[in-house]
């Protein structure tokens, strides 16, 4: 007599044949992320300069797709903010001001935490069935121009909503 009806479960065989690249994953901008990614791999530096990140800081981690990193930064900010706003006292006001410090973190060592996602994403390719591939690629690569604008927006709304309620 049988306890517990037991099937037999079918093992999949993962085909993984298709290697996905770093300009598959990092997109249009290959040519500008190339060298430097060269560097942090045969030199291991982990500091290169990013005009971009340093001006726009949390909005290009959401643009680049890392988007906790700058959910992260945009949080700090707005609860600072909204603390200095109310309690308007120099130290945090200055707190606030010196957040700002953030921003040239990333604009020295955000091409590295991007090079830094890019090779988990390359790894993480290796487990993924070939015929997933594409959707991979198509939700983890390259940027999000869409997205970026709609956080940029809400901040917009979030920090006018911390300042003027």
């Amino acid at each position: 007599m049988k306890l517990f009806n037991k099937k037999e479960e079918k093992v999949t065989i993962i085909k993984n044949d298709r290697k996905i690249t770093e300009e598959d994953l990092v997109g249009k901008n290959y040519e500008y992320y190339k060298p430097i990614f060269e560097i942090f791999k045969k030199e291991g530096k982990t500091k290169s300069f990013n005009l971009q990140a340093l001006l726009f800081a949390p909005f290009w981690y959401v643009y680049r797709k890392m988007t906790y990193k700058g959910a992260i930064i945009i949080g700090i900010q707005a609860c600072l903010a909204t603390v200095a706003y109310f309690l308007k006292t120099p130290l945090w006001i200055s707190i606030y001001v010196l957040s700002f410090l953030i921003y040239l973190r990333t604009g020295f060592y955000g091409n590295y935490d991007y090079y830094k996602r890019i090779v988990d994403l390359k790894e993480d390719s290796n487990h993924i069935d070939d015929k997933y591939k594409d959707r991979f690629l198509k939700d983890k690569s390259s940027a999000d121009l869409h997205m970026t604008i709609c956080w940029i927006v809400g901040t917009v709304i979030i920090f006018a909503m911390a300042l003027f309620l």
